[in-house]
């Protein structure tokens, strides 16, 4: 009997040790799921390599000839007193080309580093905007142009990091950036206050369109969330020095939602909600005073003298920028069986498979993909600069009908308060 019960302990043991070997290995199994199920908006990944159908919204062209045949630099040898406002000091990107400000150290286009890139200058091609310039020695000047009034253009932003990313360009005035309409409120209130109205038109030819509004926003997002989530602003310094209001209407693409949660865009310090900058005009409206701007003055001597007035820089940004990252998740529609990978820091993985709660399951790593090329062609697949595209894939583009006289004076610009003498 003693033998019995020692095969039958023998044979229990057995049965326990096979059973815990297989929950073992169903644990093992359970945790590299778990390892490879992935939420593209968070903890560092994004969707790439756009295998979808895009819903474009056209641009509706009106073709206009160009004003003045030749580029930025013929239009400054012809015209002395025009050329100091015809450039810009930049950071060219070595990787995708995009010039970018000088202070900034990556650029925010394509996420490579920029700290090395030297200072150079570039033709200012909103000035060449106004002015209906045929070209840079580079590319041709012409437009992709939603909206257009003698005061204003806005048009899409070639460098798009939303599918409706816009900017508002002021056409009477050379205004480098917006320290400048501090000297003047009264008149720069209601500059600005323009540029918006006319960059929120613009949106609304955006929002008619059902196809595009279903692909980008989740359902029920209403047209007043949508003109609550809209990043909208300056930037100081500017890569272009002819004042412009970025109206990036949010979500975000991807790869530039991560961006944002890097902090490279709308950077603290860098950018200025407009929220911000209309707050500083009406507080000098209402104390009938304006500030000094000079060509010197930094961003933070203005931070500093209007937080000492209550109007606090870092509240407001701060308020808008978490706004801003919210978005992703309170607008966003990406449907990730639309992408073929995910990139987390420049890495890149095939999607297996789209889960509940938009969660992806991982595939292969795919170690031949170059991230920063695969994210330039979703920008190119997901914007709507130049739409509709030619038989040959390029976008269509304009020029501007209200174009200014290369002068200063009737009929060309003015030059803003206190920019005369400004070095």
């Amino acid at each position: 009997p003693w033998r019995c019960l020692k095969w039958q302990r023998a044979e229990e043991t057995f049965e326990a040790e096979k059973e815990s070997a297989e929950d073992d290995r169903t644990l093992s199994l359970d945790l590299d799921r778990a390892a490879d199920t992935v939420t593209p908006g968070a903890d560092g990944y994004y969707l790439a390599g756009f295998i979808g159908q895009f819903p474009e919204v056209t641009c509706g062209l009106e073709m206009i000839e160009p004003a003045f045949c030749g580029d930025v630099t013929g239009l400054a040898h012809a015209n002395k007193d025009l050329a100091r406002y015809l450039y810009n000091d930049v950071k060219v990107c070595g990787h995708c080309r995009r010039p970018c400000a000088w202070t900034q150290k990556q650029c925010p286009g394509c996420g490579s580093s920029i700290e090395e890139v030297p200072v150079t200058q570039t033709e200012n091609i909103m000035m060449g905007f106004i002015f209906g310039v045929e070209r840079t020695v580079k590319f041709p000047l012409t437009i992709s142009i939603r909206r257009q009034t003698s005061d204003v253009i806005v048009y899409d932003d070639v460098l798009a990091m939303s599918s409706c990313h816009l900017n508002a360009l002021p056409c009477n005035s050379y205004i480098p950036d917006w320290r400048w309409l501090l000297r003047d409120p009264v008149a720069g209130k209601r500059l600005v206050v323009n540029l918006e109205e006319e960059a929120w038109e613009a949106t609304k030819t955006f929002l008619k369109q059902e196809n595009w509004r279903k692909f980008v926003y989740r359902e029920g997002v209403t047209e007043e969330m949508v003109r609550d989530n809209i990043i909208c602003g300056f930037n100081l310094p500017p890569s272009q020095y002819q004042l412009h209001l970025q109206w990036i209407v949010l979500p975000l693409m991807p790869f530039h939602h991560q961006k944002l949660l890097e902090r490279t865009h709308a950077s603290h310090g860098r950018f200025f909600p407009l929220e911000y900058v209309k707050r500083l005009l009406e507080l000098l409206i209402e104390a009938h005073e304006s500030f000094p701007t000079q060509a010197t003055t930094s961003a933070e001597e203005i931070i500093e003298f209007f937080n000492g007035r209550g109007v606090i820089y870092n509240d407001i940004w701060t308020r808008c920028y978490e706004k801003y990252c919210r978005s992703y998740a309170a607008l966003a529609n990406w449907n990730s069986k639309d992408f073929s990978h995910v990139v987390c820091s420049g890495k890149a993985w095939q999607i297996d498979s789209a889960l509940p709660r938009g969660e992806v399951r991982r595939g292969e790593a795919s170690t031949e993909i170059d991230a920063i090329k695969l994210q330039m062609e979703d920008k190119l697949l997901l914007q709507n600069y130049g739409r509709t595209h030619s038989e040959d894939g390029q976008p269509g583009g304009t020029y501007y009908k209200h174009h200014k006289a290369a002068i200063i004076g009737d009929g060309g610009i003015s030059i803003w308060p206190g920019l005369e003498t400004a070095q």
